[in-house]
């Protein structure tokens, strides 16, 4: 299939994902010439983002001041005074919410219900994609906040190193060489140079991805962890053999070496949300244009190469004294062409808002990655990635895990050792 075709079928097929039936209503319309001034919270570097967006927004709403403030989202900062404002009374007119901690913030009932009136978001978010859309309800029908973006995820590769070690480096045949876990362990056996050179940043990594595809969580839909489930299981048992296989990097993930290693070309590949684009281009490998390529993940069982890592929510506070002005800004922020044209210019944030999968800015030949039009891989991961159970005790059971799968990646435990250790450690803490 040639390139023209393969881009009209990824645009075509961003349309179309699975949507969900919410109550109708018409969506509240704001006077654009309404005059209020709220306030913005956010984590680095949403809160750049939001500021440099500015005079697009007031050029619709040229009356309304949006004053950003941003938190460090280290060591659950932002989540703790978000947390603490909410229990107070206090706080924004608006707060972004992580999809991490979305299970555990949107049964508070400071949040401003979208879906009643005069805002009836319900129909609106008939034009996101389907699992973030449900996500942002609560079992009474509730709203709590608007999607703003996913992560569709696939891997990262250096073409270069793939050019040296005589495999393509062309996307679609990367596709096919790596369409298996079978061939992603002998195939990126060949990246290796010892302690020098690995296939994949973090263990944790093969983890995300099988889980993603099976549409699992930590815990099930009734709250029970199920670290027993055959897909993380077999994840660890693939880890394993990455690990003794040396494929595993041994850097942390997010330490300065890890951070690095990218730029150096010390790592082949990394399986990430569509987010980490925009570390490579402007933090990680900022001198690599064209060394890069974008291919979907090695399919599961079942032939799924879909899975999603990271995304972001926004919602109104009820101690809001200008909840119309907040509206206005959040709804601007996740559905106006300008704003997600420039987030994703910026800072390769992928919209959650279905109709932006068709535009121009999004479908482009990326100099970035060799010409490449990566859209054609994360549409499609967008269209069929699965939706999985959210609780409030996934930031403790992810930390407990990634624990478990450096163990096994460095073979300081077996996957079955490393398990019990993490489910002692998690249930120790529920």
């Amino acid at each position: 299939m040639d390139l023209t075709r393969r881009r009209m079928l990824a645009m075509s097929m961003a349309t179309l994902v699975a949507r969900p039936v919410f109550a109708q209503g018409t969506p509240m319309a704001v006077d654009p010439e309404l005059s209020a001034t709220i306030s913005v919270w956010t984590w680095p570097n949403n809160d750049r983002t939001f500021t440099a967006l500015m005079p697009a927004f007031n050029k619709v709403y040229p009356n309304i001041t949006v004053n950003v403030q941003g938190f460090p989202n280290a060591n659950s900062n932002y989540l703790n005074t978000v947390q603490r404002a909410l229990l107070s009374g206090s706080g924004p007119d608006v707060a972004m919410i992580e999809i991490n901690e979305l299970a555990l913030l949107r049964q508070r009932p400071q949040w401003v219900d979208l879906a009643a009136e005069p805002f009836n978001a319900g129909p609106l978010l008939e034009d996101f994609a389907g699992f973030a859309a449900e996500n942002v309800k609560t079992d009474n029908g509730k709203i709590v906040a608007l999607p703003k973006h996913t992560g569709p995820g696939a891997m990262f590769y250096r073409r270069d190193i793939f050019d040296e070690v005589g495999l393509s480096s062309e996307p679609d045949a990367v596709a096919d060489t790596f369409a298996t876990w079978d061939a992603f362990l002998s195939e990126g056996s060949k990246m290796i140079v010892p302690n020098e050179r690995w296939m994949i940043a973090n263990g944790l990594e093969i983890l995300t991805v099988r889980m993603g595809q099976a549409g699992i969580g930590w815990f099930d839909a009734d709250g029970n962890l199920q670290l027993d489930n055959p897909v993380i299981i077999d994840a660890l048992d693939l880890i394993d053999q990455a690990g003794k296989a040396k494929l595993i990097s041994p850097f942390s993930m997010w330490s300065p070496e890890w951070q690095s290693a990218f730029g150096k070309g010390q790592i082949a590949t990394i399986m990430s949300g569509n987010w980490f684009g925009g570390l490579l281009k402007r933090a990680f490998a900022p001198n690599d244009a064209g060394k890069w390529g974008v291919s979907p993940v090695p399919a599961d069982e079942n032939g799924s190469r879909s899975w999603n890592y990271g995304g972001d929510f926004i919602g109104v506070l009820n101690t809001s004294k200008s909840k119309e002005a907040a509206w206005a800004f959040i709804h601007w922020l996740v559905t106006d062409d300008e704003s997600l044209k420039q987030q994703y210019q910026n800072d390769d944030l992928y919209p959650a808002y279905l109709p932006a999968g068709s535009a121009d800015w999004i479908n482009f030949e990326d100099p970035y990655y060799g010409g490449q039009n990566v859209n054609t891989v994360f549409a499609e991961v967008q269209r069929t990635m699965k939706s999985w159970p959210l609780n409030t005790h996934d930031r403790l059971a992810g930390d407990a895990v990634q624990v478990a799968v450096d163990n096994v990646a460095k073979g300081v435990e077996t996957p079955e050792q490393a398990l019990e250790t993490a489910e002692k450690r998690i249930m120790a803490r529920l």
